[in-house]
């Protein structure tokens, strides 16, 4: 029988619910063995965590290196998981039993030994530095607009520091292509997907660095990692509309939009894709929706691969 641990991290601890009572030890390999003193059998027990960035690496890395089977619930489910059980209150003891519960929601395949892959965690974070260079860099930009044209020295300060922004952005995303492809194995990979119609430079290292990231996930998971799966709601006579969970991936999702409508234009197969769903009234917005899953599948079955882009061999 499977016992499961419901676990809430936070900076510098962590606090667990094992079903019977509550406990708070050390977010370190401490307090990691500390859990793992708690049940008799460790490969019969089951880790439910959120994975919470920076925080849980740790917790994650130990329970890689002990092959102990976890599940990670986003924040979003675990909030909507709350609400369902009508849990107003929120504290770390709480979330610890809150995520203890969610076991009456896991399915076997759900619970897995993560891997590791500190070479894609270190892009991961370099990535979203970058993007947060580029938020700030825009924010000045919008600025600009609120300045009056004769404060000259104003808006040579806000030109200072957005030229300053682009170019240390620029020198993190040459150290972020270093890093990427000084391995020849990930290089081929990335420039398999850079064959692909429509797929740039910058969106072809995206996406190298998102699928390394998930090294044992098959098509479907990673739809829903990118917040890609359809969900509905529908109850009784009323038929809700269909829509993507958008519970992760965000960052890829903005980044391939444009991508995805150039592909509808000049990548054949996407092209084709696009003005067939079209044609069965499916609506614009769900058909270039639609359009990004199928060329983000592409790009990861060439990632996969190894393989160039072909227009007539290609498998969607």
């Amino acid at each position: 029988m499977k016992k499961y641990i419901g676990i809430d991290v936070s900076k510098s601890s962590i606090d667990v619910y094992d079903g019977k009572q509550s406990y708070k030890f050390e977010n370190n390999e401490i307090g990691f063995e500390a859990v793992v003193f708690l049940v008799e059998a460790i490969k019969e027990t089951i880790f439910i965590f959120e994975p919470t960035g920076v925080y849980s690496y740790a917790l994650t890395e130990f329970c890689s290196k002990k092959e102990i089977a976890v599940v990670m619930v986003g924040p979003k489910e675990s909030r909507d998981f709350a609400r369902s059980l009508k849990v107003r209150s929120k504290t770390d003891k709480i979330d610890a039993k809150i995520l203890y519960k969610y076991q009456s929601h896991v399915e076997p395949e759900m619970a897995k030994v993560p891997k590791i892959n500190h070479h894609a965690i270190k892009i991961q974070e370099m990535l979203n530095i970058y993007e947060g260079i580029q938020a700030s860099k825009q924010r000045f930009k919008n600025q600009i607009e609120s300045v009056s044209k004769e404060n000259t020295d104003l808006l040579r300060t806000l030109n200072r520091i957005i030229k300053d922004l682009e170019l240390e952005a620029q020198k993190l995303f040459n150290k972020i292509e270093l890093l990427l492809l000084k391995n020849d194995e990930i290089k081929k990979k990335y420039d398999a997907i850079a064959t692909i119609p429509s797929i740039g430079q910058k969106s072809a290292l995206y996406l190298s660095a998102f699928f390394l990231k998930y090294p044992t996930a098959n098509a479907k998971e990673m739809t829903a990692l990118l917040g890609l799966d359809p969900v509905m709601k529908d109850s009784g006579t009323f038929k809700g509309k269909q829509r993507i969970s958008k519970q992760g991936g965000q960052q890829l999702r903005n980044l391939l939009y444009l991508p995805t409508l150039c592909a509808i234009q000049h990548n054949d197969r996407i092209k084709t894709f696009y003005n067939r769903l079209t044609s069965k009234a499916k609506t614009k917005k769900l058909a270039v929706i639609a359009s990004m899953r199928k060329l983000i599948l592409m790009a990861f079955s060439i990632f996969k691969s190894e393989e160039a882009y072909q227009p007539l061999l290609a498998k969607l």
